[in-house]
């Protein structure tokens, strides 16, 4: 099985080929109590909490973003993968797959989870949430600060 060397050769081998959404769902917070309701994000803060989860399986590369976001008035979850195909199974060092997941998969994943929040907020009627663009010093695209300037 052939390995891959650098990103840039995965880049190259990998095609995308399906955008598949494993889950979307809104809960407003008012309304009736139940008594079966998950009281794990009782913190009362705004807050998002976006995973990235990747597979390889023989020629095909998973790669999920999932984003947990909760307001004041209610919880949205979108959990969307990007599915890339090669034309042959290859062997991807973890390095390599986790730069993958970061600088390729997760701007493809990155639109199809903020509309799933954004359209979960708007069919329970509370304010849609904007999750942030990409900051692309967190994913290595651009220099950090710290690099550019000299005195910090």
């Amino acid at each position: 099985m052939r390995e891959v060397a650098s990103l840039e050769e995965l880049q190259q081998l990998a095609e995308l080929l399906d955008i598949v959404y494993y889950e979307v769902s809104g809960r407003r917070s008012d309304g009736f109590d139940q008594p079966d309701d998950d009281t794990e994000e009782e913190s009362g803060d705004d807050h998002a909490d976006i995973q990235l989860m990747q597979r390889m399986e023989g020629n095909r590369l998973a790669v999920r973003t999932r984003a947990l976001v909760v307001t004041s008035e209610g919880r949205m979850v979108a959990d969307v993968a990007a599915v890339f195909r090669t034309r042959e199974p290859v062997r991807i060092p973890a390095a390599i797959a986790k730069r993958f997941a970061a600088v390729i998969a997760t701007p493809v994943t990155r639109p199809y989870v903020r509309e799933a929040i954004h359209q979960s907020a708007v069919k329970l009627g509370i304010e849609a949430p904007l999750l942030s663009v990409l900051d692309l010093e967190e994913i290595g695209l651009l220099p950090s600060v710290s690099e550019h300037d000299p005195h910090p």
